[in-house]
Order: C-alpha cells, then structure tokens, then sequence
C-alpha cells in the first residue's frame, strides 16, 4: 500500500502543480496588462511591470490554490479511474475507503506546501514588490531597510518604523539638515495620524542642535506638514490577507491598543487559518465527483467540472469576507463559513455514497473483496487482452 500512497501523491502534486501554473500564467498576464497602464508615472515602466508581476507570482499561487487543488484532485482521479487503475486498487484488497484515505494523505502535501508559501513566501515576496513599485511611482522614496522605511524631504531625512491601517504609523524618526548638510534638529515621535490633509505627531521629542549646544523641547502634539500623505502610505502597507499568521496577530494587537477596528485582520487571520482544511476539502470533494458510480463525461468534462466548482467557492469566500466587514458580522462566522458550508456538503455526499468495492454472493453487502494474487493477475490480464481488442 505505500507504493499506491506514494502514486496517489505523485499524481495529485503533478495534476495540481499543472493546473497551478495554468492559472497562475493567466492571472499573471492579465495582471501585467493592468501594470502597465500604469507605465509613464515616475520612473515606472514596462521594466518594473514586469519585476512587479513576477514578484507577485507568489501571491497569485496562493490566492488561486483551492480552485488548482479542486482541479488537480478531479483530474488526478479522472485519470486513474480512466486507466482502470482504480479498479485494480479495489481488486488488490482495498476496502470502500481507500480512495479518500490515499487522496486525504495525498492532499497533506498539498496543503503543506501552501502553509508555507502563505507563511513565508507571500510575505516577503508582497513587501519587495510593493516596496519596488512605491519606489518607481514616488521618487522620493529613497529604501527600505530592517528599520523601516526611509524618505528624503527637502533638507529633512524621514525613518517610519512601523505602518498600521487606519493611517497610522509609529516609532517615526527626522532628522533636519542646514544648507551646509550640518545637523540642526531631530524629532522623534511615538505615533503620528493623518488628518484634514497633514499629519499629526504625538509624545513629540525634538533635541535643537546650535553652536551653543543641544536643547531638549517636548510636545504632546504637533502637526507635521510633508508630501509623504496616505496616498503613499497605502502604496507601502500590505494587503492583510497575504501577511503571515504572526504579523496578523501583532497588527490586532495593536489596533487594539488604539482603539481601532480589528475587523479586516481578524477577518484574514480566520480565513488563513481556515485555508488549509478549504484544500482539503475541496480535493476530497473529488472522490464522490468523479468515482462514484453512475458519474458520466470524461476526464476533460470533469476537470472543467472542478474548476467550475472551484471558481465558484472563490467568489462565495469572497463575497462571504466583503459582507462580513460591511455589515459586521463577526469575522470567525464570515471567514470560515463557505469552507464550513463545503464540509456540509461534502458530508452529504459521503453519507449517500454507495460501495465501491466488489462483493461476491457469499459476502455480505459493502464487505471488502480480497482477491488472490493468482486472481488479481488473471483480472488484469483479462483487461489488458479486452483492451488490446478495442484498440485493434
């Protein structure tokens, strides 16, 4: 049985990874269209399209990984059925739930690789290609390093450390020079919001640096006119569904601490919790498409069949997100929902799955057939020799 565990893993992640790349090109091209419209703003042009899409690459793999795992289950199944190696499984011995249990192990792997690509992949790959492409439309963005986020405005010099919803951001650092590039003044501010058009800084630290010395000025609040607006912030800060599980976790907590809504990251934490058993569930969902009897169309039909499916829970997950936001429903309910609604269904279909196993007369009904091995090579030379019939 480990070498028919190893062939269902090795056709589910060779089915799945085809119908990823599928997709992923197409989504890919369509994206790379909508880039460059942008082409001509700053120094953005076909060149940073395209860095800006590949980077992306990662990000749409993720996003359209339950509709290649509906795909690429179906097809995986297809195919076997088509070549009666599924038949030749039931006739080695395996009772009426081998098929889920091999593809349910098979799936793990899947589903592994997207923890990881959600986790670690996403991240990192999202911050690089927003960072670069705020670099081309914005000028004056000058890097972005391990200490946040740097900017040059006029003869000041700019450090955000941390960016939050809401148009707020945190630990912000500037440093002004004179016309002769000597230091004159540093502020240093705990927290800053963007308001009425400018910003406003609080706990405000400000050391004055003149020939004679270094004197200390303390404010609760002050405004702080600069280019830098929330136009450029939103094209700095990330998106929450492609953070990781941590810095999800960390962005509630800090809402929390400002007494801000939470709603969109609760709503993303759930839904990337929930996004694991989502794959799962919709590659079993599989077994009862395409093995049980009775099902019609080939293997073509019913992968087309899958990524109907498939798109359509994309839209429903969607949809479900959106109005849970707008009309506060709370985030566990409205991100885990349509992947709860798929397990219901799923278990309907189960529940009236009929056996798939042969049984003889003596047997009793749903009982598994264990055939002999002398038995079992008789069976498949018989099919071997019917199917060199109807080539011929």
């Amino acid at each position: 049985m480990k070498i028919i565990q190893r062939y269902f893993i090795v056709n589910l992640a060779w089915s799945t990874a085809l119908a990823l790349a599928v997709l992923v090109g197409v989504f890919a091209f369509l994206s790379l269209i909508d880039q460059l419209e942008d082409s001509g703003q700053g120094n953005y042009g076909a060149e940073q399209a395209i860095l800006y899409v590949l980077l992306t690459l990662p990000r749409l793999a993720y996003e359209i990984m339950p509709i290649a795992a509906m795909i690429g289950g179906m097809s995986c199944l297809a195919l076997l059925a088509r070549n009666r190696e599924l038949d030749i499984i039931r006739l080695a011995g395996g009772s009426e739930s081998s098929v889920d249990w091999f593809l349910g192990k098979a799936a793990l792997v899947v589903v592994l690789f997207c923890i990881l690509l959600g986790e670690y992949v996403v991240p990192a790959t999202e911050i690089k290609a927003r960072y670069q492409r705020s670099i081309a439309l914005q000028e004056q963005i000058a890097m972005q390093t391990r200490y946040g986020f740097w900017a040059r405005d006029g003869d000041s010099f700019i450090n955000i450390r941390k960016i939050l919803p809401g148009n707020v951001i945190e630990e912000i650092y500037i440093y002004e020079f004179d016309e002769q590039s000597r230091l004159r003044s540093s502020i240093a501010a705990a927290r800053a919001r963007f308001s009425e058009g400018r910003w406003v800084l609080e706990e405000v630290d400000r050391a004055i640096i003149s020939n004679a010395g270094v004197s200390m000025e303390r404010h609760h609040n002050a405004a702080w006119e600069s280019w830098v607006d929330d136009d450029l912030i939103d094209l700095i800060i990330i998106n929450p569904l492609y953070m990781s599980v941590w810095n999800l976790w960390d962005n509630i907590r800090a809402l929390k601490a400002n007494a801000q809504s939470t709603a969109v990251y609760e709503q993303a934490l759930y839904g990337k919790l929930a996004r694991p058993f989502t794959i799962l569930a919709m590659i079993l969902l599989s077994v009862p498409l395409v093995v049980t009897p009775g099902r019609t169309g080939g293997p073509g039909q019913q992968v087309f069949t899958g990524a109907l499916i498939g798109v359509l829970f994309y839209f429903v997950n969607s949809a479900s997100g959106h109005i849970g936001i707008v009309y506060g429903v709370y985030p566990l309910i409205s991100a885990t929902a349509p992947t709860l609604l798929l397990y219901l269904i799923l278990f309907r279909f189960y529940r009236r799955k009929p056996a798939l196993s042969p049984t003889t007369d003596h047997e009793k009904p749903g009982a598994p057939y264990r055939a002999s091995s002398k038995e079992i090579q008789r069976q498949i030379r018989t099919r071997i020799r019917l199917q060199e019939k109807t080539l011929r």
